[in-house]
């Protein structure tokens, strides 16, 4: 048995792996059609996770803030289904949730127009209106790559192939649309006091290539960490291009690079700029390979 205490402070005992939505459903069929996740020991997790200990549990219905990220993240799943559904052959890559909204990266040979945002809210409109609920479903690696291979979804099976083996896999079973899920992965703000050790990182990275692969990295490349509890930072992978996270920043310019240069400076303008200082110092041949 678990023992799981609730808001208002009474202690109630349970089945060992019962999901947070058995309970909400004991306690009232409304408050299981109004509940959208669950907070264990203040960690929001989904209402279909077994709970396997004593803890602190809370539900979260849609008004409650934290459940915005959560909604957010349904609605890239219902935009992708959209858009795949009206666009057959269009391949997903990721659909994360950012601070005012939310975004899916696409591949098709035929870039979308502001015609198209039409028919795709309509079609997510229609998704929405079938009321079919999400569900997870926890697979195999390869299990996992042989759903989206067969879908043809390659980009996919490239981010499962990039998750550590000894990860487990989440993905939405029934739905049309399945995303992996690094399990354990928590959102971070990165405090702006360590900004200096994350650029010395990212210095320290370019150097290593000069001396290991002359010339060195040249051009845009993402840094992938993980930090701790201490405020450790990890590498644990290197894109050698624009990484899906910074996508979001490519046209607009990161609010970092932005102050560092006091105009906005997108991906672009900061390559142009490169070329235009390599060519006006003589130095174009260090920038190309």
């Amino acid at each position: 048995m678990v023992a799981l205490t609730f808001p208002d402070g009474a202690r109630r005992e349970y089945p060992d792996n019962i999901t947070g939505l058995d309970i909400a459903k004991g306690i009232s069929p409304s408050l299981a059609k109004r509940t959208v996740a669950m907070a264990l020991d203040g960690t929001v997790v989904d209402l279909a996770d077994p709970i396997g200990k004593d803890a602190k549990i809370e539900f979260l219905t849609r008004e409650d803030p934290r459940a915005l990220e959560l909604i957010r993240h349904d609605c890239a799943h219902v935009l992708a289904e959209a858009v795949q559904t009206l666009w057959p052959g269009t391949q997903v890559t990721i659909g994360p949730v950012i601070e005012n909204g939310f975004y899916y990266d696409f591949f098709r040979n035929q870039p979308f127009t502001p015609e198209d945002f039409a028919a795709i809210e309509k079609k997510m409109r229609e998704i929405i209106a079938r009321d079919k609920p999400f569900t997870k479903e926890v697979w195999s690696r390869d299990q996992t790559k042989k759903v989206f291979g067969d879908k043809g979804e390659l980009f996919k099976v490239e981010l499962v192939d990039a998750i550590p083996a000894d990860q487990q896999l989440t993905l939405s079973g029934p739905e049309k649309i399945p995303e992996y899920v690094v399990v354990g992965h928590n959102t971070a703000t990165l405090r702006e006091s360590s900004l200096r050790e994350i650029f010395e990182i990212a210095e320290k990275y370019v150097r290593a290539t000069q001396d290991h692969f002359p010339p060195g990295i040249i051009g845009p490349f993402t840094l992938q960490t993980a930090v701790d509890k201490d405020l450790k930072f990890w590498v644990y992978d290197v894109s050698p291009r624009i990484g899906g996270g910074t996508n979001v920043h490519m046209s607009a310019g990161h609010p970092y690079g932005n102050s560092l240069w006091r105009r906005p400076m997108s991906t672009g303008r900061r390559i142009a700029m490169e070329i235009r200082r390599g060519i006006d110092t003589g130095r174009l041949g260090e920038l190309v390979t």
